[in-house]
């Protein structure tokens, strides 16, 4: 068995779990499925009975990873780290950006901003060893699973293998296991 697969069009769930992988396409413009992504969004926006959780570990990696894309982006032929390095000011210009994010996901009403608690750690450890997950994905469907979530959007396909899991995507990849 695997997780349900639904596309961007399917009818929503009541609370829907955001992957970093979704919030990251819906805020990097050069993002693969960036349209599809903000489409998506806008919808969740007007849906009258859907309400989003982003837990602060999704929050993290978005941050860390649209960082580490402008960095790459703004220093052509050169990798992340080595310009971290060099110079760790570089992501100074970054954060006027970085916080209107974290701002529009705390004053939307629409959107529960969720941290993860000490029984999370055991569920994780519990879905690492059931799917041979590294920890950062068990530790989303540990939080999910105690805020009683099974519906996600996401655009990674990691989540496909797990039991009683919704997941919402544009990604063809993950379509086509549909």
């Amino acid at each position: 068995m695997s997780a349900l697969i639904s596309d961007f069009d399917a009818p929503l769930p009541g609370p829907l779990y955001w992957d970093a992988s979704f919030l990251v396409h819906v805020t990097y413009p050069a993002g693969r499925y960036h349209r599809e992504c903000y489409a998506f969004l806008e919808r969740l926006g007007s849906a009258r009975d859907t309400l989003s959780y982003v837990s602060t570990l999704a929050l993290d990696e978005t941050l860390f990873t649209l960082i580490r894309l402008r960095v790459v982006e703004d220093h052509p032929g050169r990798g992340f780290w080595e310009v971290y390095r060099e110079n760790h000011q570089v992501i100074q210009s970054y954060l006027e950006e970085l916080r209107a994010l974290v701002k529009r996901l705390s004053i939307d009403p629409r959107i529960r901003l969720v941290g993860t608690e000490r029984g999370d750690l055991s569920a994780a450890m519990d879905y690492m060893d059931r799917y041979a997950y590294l920890p950062r994905d068990a530790m989303h469907l540990a939080v999910m699973a105690r805020l009683d979530i099974d519906g996600m959007v996401t655009t990674d396909d990691d989540f496909v293998p797990v039991d009683g899991l919704c997941l919402f995507t544009c990604n063809p990849r993950i379509l086509s296991q549909h």
